[in-house]
C-alpha cells in the first residue's frame, strides 16, 4: 500500500485505518504522522448547526485522492501514504479525513501531511456545505 485513497459514507475507525497502515510499515520508516480531521462547531454564525453534508465534486473523488496520495508519495520521498475521506452527513464530532504517511525522517513525513491536508482541500474533489 505505498499510495492509497478511499472514501465512505460510513464513519471510520481511526485506531483500525492505523493499525491496517502500521501493518503496511517496514524497518526504513522513522516516522509516521496523521491528520484526523473532524466536524467542528462553528461558532456564533450558524448557531443551529446540527450536521455538514459532504458531496462530491470530482467525478471519481476516489481517483483524485489517490493521485494526491501519488504526488506526495513521490515529491517528499515517503514510504506510504493513506488518505480516507467521508461523504454524506456527517454531524459535529464525526471524522472528515484521516491521512497518514511515514517517511525515513520526521521532517518529510510532517511537511507531506501538511501539504495532503491543504491539497485535500484546494483540490476540491469534496465539497463541505454546512447545514442548519
Amino acid at each position: 500500500m505505498p499510495a492509497h485513497a478511499k472514501t465512505t459514507e460510513e464513519p471510520f475507525d481511526v485506531a483500525a485505518l492505523l493499525a491496517q497502515f502500521q501493518e503496511n510499515e517496514s524497518t526504513k520508516t522513522g516516522t509516521v504522522v496523521i491528520h484526523h480531521g473532524k466536524v467542528k462547531q462553528p461558532g456564533v454564525a450558524l448557531l443551529d448547526f446540527s450536521h455538514v453534508l459532504l458531496t462530491p465534486v470530482a467525478e471519481d473523488p476516489r481517483a483524485a485522492l489517490a493521485e494526491l496520495a501519488r504526488q506526495a508519495l513521490a515529491r517528499f520521498d515517503l514510504n506510504q501514504v493513506l488518505v480516507v475521506h467521508r461523504l454524506g452527513r456527517v454531524e459535529p464530532g464525526g471524522d472528515v479525513l484521516f491521512v497518514a504517511v511515514s517517511a525515513a525522517t520526521r521532517k518529510p513525513a510532517f511537511e507531506a501531511c501538511a501539504w495532503l491536508v491543504d491539497a485535500v482541500k484546494e483540490e476540491g474533489a469534496v465539497r463541505l456545505t454546512e447545514q442548519p
